[in-house]
C-alpha cells in the first residue's frame, strides 16, 4: 500500500540535492500505508497458492473472504477455519481492501481471459489493491485503468500491460516466478 518505489526515487532527489539527511523525517509521512492486520483479503482461487495465500494472510491478522467454484477438498483442508468463502468472486471483492488473483488462464469461451472485468472491478472498494501474480490476461485493462484514473485503488502485478504499465497507480515488477 505504500508507494515505496515513489519513496526510494523521493529519496534519491533528495539525495542529489543534498537533502537527504534533512528531510527523511520530514518526508516519510507523503509514502505513508496502511497496516494488513483487521483489512480484508479476498483471495480469488483456492488451490494450493491461494490457499497458502489465505492461510499466510490469516497469520498476519487479516481477514480471508475467498472463492472458487471448483475448491477440492485437499485445498479446504489448508485453508484458515477463519476464511469466509463467497459464493461468487463479485461478493468476495466487495468488502476486500486487497484481492489475490490465484487462478489459470483459460483461453477461449468458458475461460477465464478477462475474468476480472467491469463487473468485477465496479464492485472494488475505491482503495482496493489488487494483486495479479498469476497472468495479465485475466485482468480487463481498460475496466481496472478506468478505476484507477477514478478512484485511489491500487494494480500491482508481475505481467507488463500496455494500458497500465506506466500509471500512477500501478505498479508493475518483473515477472520472476520461474527464474
Amino acid at each position: 500500500s505504500r508507494r515505496i518505489v515513489d519513496g526510494i526515487n523521493h529519496m534519491k532527489d533528495l539525495g542529489s540535492q543534498g537533502l537527504a539527511r534533512e528531510r527523511v523525517e520530514k518526508d516519510k509521512a507523503m509514502f505513508g500505508g496502511r497496516e494488513l492486520s483487521g483489512k480484508t483479503l479476498a483471495v480469488i482461487g483456492l488451490g494450493h497458492i491461494g490457499a497458502s495465500t489465505a492461510k499466510d494472510a490469516a497469520a498476519l491478522g487479516m481477514d480471508v473472504v475467498g472463492y472458487d467454484p471448483g475448491l477440492s477438498v485437499t485445498s479446504a483442508l489448508k485453508l484458515p477455519r477463519s476464511i469466509q468463502l463467497a459464493d461468487s468472486i463479485v461478493s468476495a471483492v466487495k468488502q476486500a481492501d486487497y484481492i489475490s488473483i490465484n487462478i489459470p488462464y483459460i483461453k477461449g469461451e468458458g475461460g477465464t481471459h478477462g475474468i476480472i472485468g467491469k463487473d468485477v472491478i465496479s464492485n472494488f472498494k475505491a482503495d482496493a489493491v489488487l494483486l495479479n501474480f498469476a497472468r495479465g490476461e485475466l485482468v480487463d485493462s481498460e475496466a481496472m485503468k478506468v478505476h484507477l484514473d477514478e478512484c485511489n485503488g491500487r494494480y500491482v502485478s508481475d505481467f507488463p500491460d500496455d494500458l497500465l504499465w506506466d500509471h500512477k497507480n500501478s505498479l508493475i515488477l518483473p515477472h520472476l516466478g520461474a527464474s
